[in-house]
């Protein structure tokens, strides 16, 4: 795979916001219905957002940070391009401070890719990173927090395409792995088992915990402790999804019947914030 500049990440670790406490890191999955937004914290308070739901959830999303205390994001990671992830990218680079932004690189017509991109011009002084077809990204901080990206294989899928142009991301802090498939349906998902280590503690279940052809391998492969679907109650999971989650003993979790879910790892082991 063509390799993406190692630099763009390095958890820009010159900072030190607020973090979890010392030695742990929390990852944030909010309730956006059926749309995807995890904000990532590292143990040294870098920030890593990964999509920002739709255009209402973006603006749910500055006015909980601004609640919270959050004034910057150090990485934004859009996984692809549709509405419920990147349709509150707008919002966020107009109201928050962003530092860089990681995204795929494939043909898209829509409006909300088009306000996007329009607020990354206008926010100026933003780094940017376009993963193309077939490259990666590799990135480690001094706080032991590593990430590796990966972009879609292959420049057409068919006739349902854009999910499988889905950026994955696997980190892994200390002996704890998660992996984030966003959107990934059967080919994106046999792509990434071909590339390995999908093996995690924790996993964003892809497609909205939607069933295809392989999930049983992804997921077994996978056998996460924890498991977090987005869906909504007008587009529930499938219940063969969550029923073979359940039965490889992962902790299964939902928006749309958990709300929001906070998981805090300290590097050895993971658990959900009570």
């Amino acid at each position: 795979m063509k390799r993406v500049a190692a630099a763009a990440l390095l958890l820009l670790l010159v900072l030190s916001a607020c973090a979890a406490q010392a030695g742990e890191l929390s990852v944030a999955f909010y309730d956006m219905g059926k749309a995807d937004a995890m904000l990532i914290t590292t143990p040294d308070g870098v920030r890593i957002l990964i999509d920002t739901g739709t255009n209402k959830g973006g603006k749910a999303l500055v006015q909980r940070f601004e609640k919270e205390g959050v004034d910057s994001i150090d990485t934004l990671i859009i996984t692809h391009y549709d509405k419920d992830h990147v349709g509150g990218a707008d919002k966020i680079l107009e109201e928050i401070d962003v530092r860089q932004v990681i995204m795929p690189v494939y043909a898209k017509e829509s409006k909300q890719h088009t306000q996007f991109m329009e607020a990354l011009a206008a926010a100026g002084d933003v780094e940017t990173f376009p993963m193309e077809i077939g490259s990666d990204m590799q990135m480690r901080s001094p706080d032991g927090v590593s990430m590796s990206l990966t972009a879609a294989h292959k420049k057409s899928y068919g006739k349902d395409e854009e999910n499988d142009f889905s950026l994955a991301v696997r980190m892994q802090y200390g002996d704890v792995k998660f992996l984030f498939a966003g959107d990934a349906e059967a080919p994106r998902q046999i792509e990434l088992m071909e590339e390995g280590d999908v093996k995690c503690d924790v996993l964003k279940v892809p497609y909205h915990g939607r069933l295809v052809s392989v999930s049983e391998d992804f997921l077994t492969e996978a056998s996460p402790k924890i498991a977090y679907i987005t869906d909504d109650e007008e587009d529930p999971a499938s219940g063969d999804v969550i029923a073979m989650l359940g039965e490889l003993g992962a902790q299964v979790y939902a928006s749309r019947t958990d709300g929001d879910v906070t998981v805090i790892s300290d590097g050895k082991t993971v658990w959900v914030k009570e």
